[in-house]
């Protein structure tokens, strides 16, 4: 019989409930066609996803929503994926840092729609909660507005996703909710006990994900674990993250 001592046993670490993969596998991951809610995008998973939609095809046509642009830009993180084809729509807060999704839209390559970064994160929050739509005075009179002229609203997209109403004789904009079929957020894994950490923004983007039944990549954005989180993020329990690609997970050749 084998015998086990009792002394100085090591606690178990926690169940975790997601699986780490490369880049490359995360990749594959992603449906053609997904609507993809970005808070942060890895160099790793940026060039993956491009490279397996020059490679294969796919993944192909997909719809990237993003309040604010994060991380590396000009040439970078999300201005890695602007490839069209790889991308369909872009629904956005934020144009000005992310050149190439600026260029695919002012060339026509693209379906695009311009709203308020406030907007779209209530939105989130909006299909977290099931809400049909979100009912706000943001937006009147800019490029958000379907009233206005402007290059920043293109294709069916723009006209289906925002509509005028009137609320008790005042004007407002109707942005309707969408599902959200993949969620990719920077995580952070905090001492001593690595919980998982993600920022406000992407907890908007995770909740909106699982409600839609989607999933979420994590991607931790720093190797190691941190003393503590940065200012405004928030732990989060394992079982939120389905797939985790850690720093530099990106396989060569």
């Amino acid at each position: 019989m084998l015998h086990l001592s009792a002394g100085h046993r090591r606690p178990l670490p926690p169940p975790r409930g997601w699986r780490t993969i490369d880049a490359q596998e995360a990749a594959q991951l992603v449906p053609d066609g997904a609507v993809m809610a970005v808070e942060w995008l890895s160099e790793n998973l940026a060039a993956a996803l491009t490279a397996a939609y020059r490679q294969q095809s796919h993944p192909r046509d997909l719809t990237v929503v993003y309040a604010a642009a994060r991380g590396k830009m000009r040439g970078g993180g999300l201005d890695r994926l602007a490839v069209a084809g790889l991308i369909r729509r872009v629904i956005s807060g934020q144009w000005f840092p992310v050149f190439g999704f600026r260029a695919l839209a002012d060339s026509a390559q693209i379906e695009a729609c311009s709203l308020p970064a406030g907007v779209i994160r209530r939105l989130f929050r909006d299909i977290a909660a099931g809400s049909p739509g979100l009912l706000s005075r943001s937006g009147i009179g800019t490029g958000a507005d379907p009233r206005q002229s402007t290059h920043w609203r293109i294709g069916p997209l723009a006209s289906d996703l925002v509509l005028t109403a009137r609320v008790a004789g005042n004007e407002a904009l109707l942005y309707r909710t969408f599902p959200v079929d993949v969620a990719a957020v920077a995580v952070a894994m905090v001492a001593p006990s690595a919980s998982l950490a993600v920022s406000r923004d992407g907890l908007l983007a995770i909740e909106a994900a699982r409600a839609s039944g989607g999933m979420v990549i994590a991607q931790q954005e720093h190797a190691g674990l941190v003393d503590r989180p940065p200012r405004s993020w928030v732990e989060v329990p394992d079982s939120v993250v389905d797939v985790l690609v850690p720093p530099g997970s990106m396989r060569r050749g």
